[in-house]
C-alpha cells in the first residue's frame, strides 16, 4: 500500500510538471529568399481579462532604440477551435488582446533583413534569430518556461545556447533566457571542443579566409585566462557563432553564446586576425561583465524603453580594456602588438576634443542618444574607448596603492561573487565601495577626477609604472594636421574643435577644391597636407552651399599623432615585476629580441 501511494505521488508529480503552463513559439521559414517567416505563439490561460503582448524596442548589447516591431505584419489572434479574438494595436510595439483569461494563439509575419543589427536575418542560406526582433512576449507571463520549434528547409541545422530538445527544437527557463540565446539555423560549418568540463561550439556561416583550427586553438587559450580572473564559469556550454559576410560587421554578447560578424576576407592578415580574436575575447568576457553581473538599471532588462545608467563605461569600457589584455596574457599577441594597440587607444583619445567636456560617467548616460557625428566627437567621449582607458588607469592605481598585491581583477571577481544579473545589479557607489574594499583606500577622488570628471589621464605616469614610455616625435618631424576628416568626394565630415581648420572657419559639408591654388583630389589631398610647413598660412578653397569660398588656414603639427610606446632604458626590478604581473609575460626590449 505504501509503495502504491509513492507511485501515485510520483505519477501526480509528473502530470503536474507536464501540465505546468508555458509559452510555446513556432516559426515557419517558407520564403527565406524574401526574408519572410511566420510566427505563432501559444500563450496559456492567465488571470487577467486582457493580455498585452509586446516586441522589444531594443535588444541587449546595443543601447539604442531600434523599434524592432517595424517588421511585423498580418497580426491575428485566435482561441480554441480557431475562434477569432479581438485585439487592438496600442503603440509602436504593443498589442492588447481581449482574452477573458483563456489561452490564445497569436500569429504574425516577420520580415527579417537586419543582419547588421544582429536582430533578425533570413535568406536562402540561413536565419539568425534574436528573440528581441522575432518573438513577442507578455510581461505577465515573462517568467514562464518557453519552447521554440522551427520549420526550416530540409538541409538546415539549428543551433543555440538554449537547450536543444530536437533537431530544430529548443527550450528555455523563461523569456529572458530566450531573448539572450539567439538561434542560428541554416547551412554552416561546425566544430566542437572541450576544456575541462566546459563544452564549446564554433560555427561559421558564410565562406571566408578563416582558419578554424587556429581559431579553436586560441579560443582554448582564452578559456584559461578568463578563469584566472573570475575563478569559475557561469556556463557549462558556450557557442561562438561567426558570420563571414560581405558587409555587416560587429558582435553581440549573449548568455552563453555570441555572434561575431566580419568581412569574409578579414581573418587571415595578422592585424585582421588579432582584431577578430580580440572581439571573441571581448564577447567572452561579457559572459561575466554584463551577463553574470551588470548595472542595477539593467536588472532586469526593460525591453520597451531606455535603461539609463552611468556604468556603461564599466559594462563596455572595462570589457574593452580586458579583451586585448587577455589576448596578450594568453600569448596570442606579442608584446610589440600589444603595445601598438595601447598606443592607438591613447592616440585616439588625445585626438578627441570631447574628452575635455564629457565625463565617462555622463557618456554612459548619453549612450542611448549618442551619434557618431562631428558634434559627438568634439563634445563627447565613447564608453568603449574612454571607458577602456579609465579602466586601465584604475587598474594601475589599484596595483600602485596595494604594492601590486591587488588589481582590477579582484574587483571584477567580487562583482561576480556579490551581484547577479537576475535581481541584484550594482550601482556606481557599489563599485566604488568594492574598489575601496580591495585597496583599503578611499578612491572617491579618483571617481571625482576620472569617472565623474574630465581630468586628463596621466599616460606618462601610467606607463612608467610598468617600465614603458610614450615617445613623441621632435616638433620638426611631427605631421602637419589641419584637423579635418573627409570622404572620397572631398566633403568634410569632421572638423576637430580648436584645430587649425576649426579656428579658420572651415566646417562640415564644405567640399574641398584646392589648397594653395592647386586642385586637390582624393588621391593627392593627404600628400598636399603633409607637404605643408609648420606655421605656413595657406589658402583653402571650398564649395559651401555651391558657392566658392577661400579661407586662410595656418598649418600646424600635431604632437599627438604617430606616437610610440617603448620600453624605458634600464627598467627597474619593480617596473619589470609590475609588467609581468599585469601581462603575464616578462618585459623585453623588443628592438633587440623577438617576443
Amino acid at each position: 500500500m505504501f509503495k502504491y501511494l509513492i507511485s501515485l505521488n510520483i505519477l501526480f508529480t509528473i502530470l503536474a510538471v507536464s501540465a505546468s503552463p508555458s509559452v510555446e513559439y513556432r516559426i515557419s521559414i517558407e520564403q527565406p529568399v524574401h526574408h519572410l517567416a511566420t510566427v505563432e505563439v501559444d500563450f496559456p490561460e492567465h488571470k487577467t481579462d486582457t493580455l498585452v503582448v509586446q516586441l522589444p524596442a531594443w535588444r541587449s548589447g546595443r543601447y539604442e532604440i531600434l523599434d524592432l516591431a517595424n517588421g511585423i505584419r498580418d497580426f491575428s489572434v485566435s482561441a480554441k477551435r480557431g475562434k477569432v479574438v479581438k485585439w487592438e494595436f496600442l503603440d509602436k510595439s504593443s498589442w492588447k488582446i481581449k482574452t477573458d483569461g483563456q489561452a490564445v494563439t497569436v500569429s504574425y509575419q516577420v520580415y527579417a533583413n537586419q543582419l547588421g543589427y544582429r536582430s533578425r536575418h533570413i535568406d536562402d542560406t540561413h536565419a539568425f534569430l534574436d528573440a528581441s526582433g522575432v518573438f513577442i512576449y507578455s510581461q505577465e507571463l515573462r517568467n514562464l518556461p518557453v519552447t521554440v520549434e522551427l520549420s526550416v528547409p530540409k538541409k538546415w541545422r539549428s543551433r543555440s545556447g538554449m537547450e536543444s530538445t530536437g533537431r530544430h527544437e529548443f527550450k528555455a527557463a523563461n523569456y529572458d533566457v530566450l531573448v539572450d540565446s539567439p538561434i542560428e539555423t541554416g547551412l554552416h560549418t561546425f566544430y566542437e571542443f572541450s576544456v575541462d568540463d566546459r563544452d564549446y561550439e564554433l560555427l561559421f556561416w558564410g565562406k571566408g579566409n578563416y582558419d578554424a583550427k587556429q581559431i579553436e586553438s586560441d579560443l582554448i587559450k582564452l578559456d584559461k585566462e578568463v578563469k584566472n580572473i573570475w575563478g569559475s564559469f557561469p556556463y557549462s556550454r558556450y557557442v561562438y557563432m561567426v558570420h563571414a559576410t560581405s558587409g555587416a560587421r560587429g558582435a553581440t554578447e549573449h548568455l552563453n553564446s555570441t555572434v561575431i560578424q566580419r568581412h569574409r576576407d578579414a581573418f587571415k592578415k595578422r592585424d585582421d586576425y588579432l582584431e577578430f580574436i580580440s572581439t571573441a575575447a571581448h564577447e567572452l568576457i561579457h559572459t561575466w561583465n554584463v551577463k553574470a553581473y551588470r548595472p542595477k538599471a539593467l536588472t532586469p532588462y526593460d525591453y520597451q524603453q531606455e535603461s539609463y545608467t552611468p556604468l556603461l563605461w564599466v559594462a563596455e569600457g572595462s570589457t574593452s580594456y580586458y579583451d586585448n589584455l587577455i589576448v596578450r596574457r594568453a600569448g596570442i599577441s606579442t608584446q610589440k602588438e600589444h603595445h601598438e594597440q595601447l598606443q592607438k587607444s591613447i592616440e585616439a583619445l588625445l585626438n578627441r576634443p570631447g574628452r575635455e567636456i564629457q565625463s565617462v560617467s555622463d557618456s554612459s548616460l548619453y549612450k542611448w542618444i549618442e551619434g557618431t557625428n562631428d558634434f559627438t566627437i568634439n563634445h563627447g567621449v565613447n564608453i568603449y574607448a574612454k571607458g577602456s582607458l579609465v579602466s586601465w588607469w584604475l587598474d594601475f592605481e589599484i596595483r600602485r596603492v596595494t604594492n601590486n598585491q591587488k588589481s582590477y581583477d579582484n574587483v571584477h571577481r567580487l562583482l561576480y561573487e556579490k551581484y547577479n544579473a537576475i535581481d541584484n545589479g550594482f550601482t556606481d557607489q557599489d563599485l566604488l565601495a568594492l574598489v575601496n574594499q580591495v585597496t583599503e583606500q578611499d578612491f572617491t577622488q579618483f571617481w571625482k577626477d576620472y569617472v565623474w570628471g574630465t581630468k586628463a589621464i596621466p599616460f606618462e605616469k601610467m606607463l612608467t609604472f610598468v617600465g614603458l614610455e610614450l615617445v613623441r616625435k621632435n616638433i620638426d618631424e611631427q605631421a602637419i594636421d589641419l584637423g579635418i576628416s573627409f570622404n572620397d568626394d572631398l566633403e568634410i565630415t569632421r572638423v576637430k574643435r580648436n584645430g587649425p581648420a576649426w579656428k579658420a572657419g572651415i566646417t562640415t559639408d564644405d567640399r574641398l577644391v584646392a589648397i594653395g591654388g592647386m586642385r586637390v583630389t582624393s588621391k593627392n589631398l593627404k600628400d598636399k597636407i603633409k607637404s605643408l610647413k609648420s606655421g605656413q598660412s595657406i589658402s583653402v578653397h571650398v564649395f559651401r552651399r555651391d558657392e566658392l569660398t577661400s579661407i586662410e588656414v595656418q598649418a600646424k603639427p600635431n604632437p599627438d599623432k604617430d606616437l610610440i610606446i617603448k620600453v624605458v632604458d634600464n627598467p627597474t626590478a619593480a617596473q619589470q615585476q609590475h609588467y609581468l604581473s599585469w601581462t603575464g609575460h616578462p618585459l623585453k626590449d623588443v628592438e633587440q629580441s623577438k617576443d
